[in-house]
């Protein structure tokens, strides 16, 4: 059985929840507005390893 977290922990994992989910807004704004299509690549494969992130992040805090 897994341990819970400790309240600092928590707290931390929702910074960094926080963070990731603004990237991955600002990503997908982005996305919109890029021509290139190496620079739209990357975007994209950033924004699939950003939404497991977050999957994973808002695991940890259930």
């Amino acid at each position: 059985m897994a341990k819970e977290l400790a309240l600092h922990e928590k707290l931390e994992v929702h910074e960094l929840l926080t963070l990731k989910t603004s990237c991955a807004t600002k990503a997908a704004t982005m996305l919109e507005l890029v021509k290139d299509e190496k620079l739209k690549k990357l975007i994209e494969e950033d924004l699939d390893h950003s939404s497991k992130a977050i999957e994973e992040l808002t695991s940890l805090l259930k």
